[in-house]
């Protein structure tokens, strides 16, 4: 099943959520995003899920890349952090981090891919852990 998922980028943080833990991979830290629903665009779902799973309204600013059937897309926040309202049964939690920081949210969803999207964005991304090797993005924007 095809996904779509948003780096929103505010003030050089970035939005990470912390799945519900009845979801799959529960518990794990990922941007928000999920599925792309028959017939929609990538980027009509990546905004679509950001305001389910936050209540944040966001922008595309532009595709990053697509790995297999998850898209990535880097946008930037509409409204303030203070409007941000998890919706409990698909998110537990949400930080705002410095890219470099992400590892000390714990266990981050898909870090294969994640790391290799942040540079890609721009932005000073943490070191791949030992052991763990990058994945390669099917298609780059």
């Amino acid at each position: 099943m095809a996904s779509a998922w948003a780096l929103i980028e505010d003030d050089g943080q970035l939005l990470f959520v912390r799945r519900a833990l009845d979801l799959g991979r529960g518990g794990q830290w990922c941007p928000p995003g999920g599925t792309i629903w028959k017939d929609e665009w990538p980027e009509v779902a990546c905004v679509r899920e950001a305001f389910e799973e936050t209540g944040l309204r966001v922008t595309v600013k532009r595709p990053i890349a697509k790995f297999e059937s998850a898209w990535y897309f880097l946008c930037s926040l509409n409204n303030g952090r203070g409007d941000m309202k998890l919706r409990p049964r698909e998110c537990i939690d949400a930080r705002w981090v410095m890219p470099r920081e992400l590892l000390g949210l714990g266990t981050v969803m898909d870090l294969r891919r994640i790391i290799p999207l942040l540079e890609l964005s721009g932005f000073r991304a943490p070191s791949m852990p030992r052991g763990l090797e990058p994945a390669v993005p099917e298609k780059l924007f």
